[in-house]
C-alpha cells in the first residue's frame, strides 16, 4: 500500500487531480468515471487499509484513470486472483476512451489475450514486436529468454514442428481444443 498517498479512496483519486490542476467542475465527474471504470463506485468512502490487494490495485489504477491519459503504462504486478478482471476493464477503457494501454509484464499467458501487440524485449533490445499469435510461434526461444508462454502455445508449437498440425498459433486453451480437434481428426 505504500503507493497510497491518502488513506481514504475519494481522497487518492482526488489528490491527483488537484495537484494536475483540473477543474473543480470537472473533478467529481472524473471521480466517479474512474471509480465506474475500474468497477469498484462502492468502495469510494471506504479506507484503503480496510480493502482486498485487487481492490487496493483498482484504487492505484483508477487514481491515474481519472487524469483521462492518452497512454496508460502499466507495471503489472497483479494479484493473480483479480488480473483477469483488471485486464478487462483497462481493454474496456482503452476502447471506451481511445487509450493506448502499454502492460510490462513476463508471464505472458493471459496478457496475449488481451494484446494487440506484444513486444519482447530481451537484454535491452526488442527481440519480438508483432501480433501475440505471431510472437507466440517463437515459444521456444521465448522460454530461453525467461518469456513463459501458455502451455497450449508451446504444445501446438511442437506439434507444428513436427509437421502434425499446420493451423494458426494459439493462445490459450480454447484455441489448442480446436486445433488439435482439426488434428486428430
Amino acid at each position: 500500500a505504500s503507493q497510497f498517498v491518502t488513506s481514504v479512496v475519494e481522497d487518492e483519486i482526488l489528490y491527483g487531480l488537484e495537484n494536475f490542476g483540473v477543474p473543480r467542475d470537472q473533478i467529481e465527474d472524473r471521480v466517479a468515471q474512474a471509480l465506474a471504470d475500474m468497477g469498484i463506485s462502492e468502495v469510494r468512502d471506504r479506507v484503503i487499509s480496510s480493502l482486498s490487494g485487487g481492490q487496493k490495485q483498482k484504487v492505484a489504477i483508477a487514481s491515474v484513470l481519472a487524469l483521462n491519459p492518452r497512454v496508460l503504462v502499466l507495471d503489472a504486478e497483479l494479484d493473480p486472483l483479480s488480473s483477469r478482471t483488471v485486464f478487462d476493464l483497462l481493454a474496456r477503457y482503452a476502447r471506451e476512451h481511445g487509450a493506448t494501454v502499454v502492460v510490462v509484464e513476463q508471464k505472458i499467458a493471459l496478457l496475449s489475450q488481451y494484446a494487440d501487440m506484444l513486444v519482447i524485449v530481451d537484454e535491452g533490445k526488442i527481440r519480438f514486436a508483432d501480433a501475440p499469435a505471431q510472437v507466440l510461434e517463437h515459444s521456444d526461444e521465448l522460454k530461453a529468454i525467461g518469456v513463459n508462454c501458455p502451455r497450449s502455445t508451446t504444445l501446438m508449437n511442437r506439434l507444428r514442428a513436427e509437421g502434425l498440425y499446420a493451423g494458426a498459433p494459439v493462445r490459450n486453451v480454447r484455441e489448442a481444443r480446436e486445433a488439435l480437434k482439426e488434428v486428430l481428426a
